[in-house]
């Protein structure tokens, strides 16, 4: 049984004394993959406006109503180019998902008299 521990023993410090200074953490990919353009659909629109938010939501489904954290992130007003229309557009920080997108329509001055 002695020789047996000898034995494990004379592994263990075969493998400290490798030497270290010999690795590469540098690799060579596999594959290669080509770079894509991705569109983010806000090209044909101007920035009017861009501010740093968080947003919430108020879930009034549960038996104590609260508000939720919906995200952190830049909030845009953009305008199409072409058509004039104005949305608001805010994405997460990280993941770049959109947790607000809304059309600004704007009302009447009729409408606004009869809503009053």
């Amino acid at each position: 049984m002695a020789a047996a521990k000898d034995t494990h023993e004379d592994h263990d410090t075969s493998t400290e004394n490798t030497d270290e200074s010999n690795h590469d953490p540098q690799f060579e990919p596999i594959v290669s993959l080509p770079e894509q353009e991705i569109k983010t659909l806000e090209e044909d629109e101007e920035e009017l406006f861009k501010m740093r938010a968080k947003l919430f939501r108020f879930a009034s489904e549960n038996d104590l109503p609260e508000w939720k954290e919906r995200g952190t992130g830049d909030v845009k007003l953009l305008k199409h180019k072409e058509k004039g229309a104005i949305r608001l557009l805010m994405r997460r920080d990280k993941t770049l998902k959109i947790c607000a997108n809304h059309y600004n329509v704007p009302l009447n001055s009729e409408q606004a008299r009869s809503e009053a």
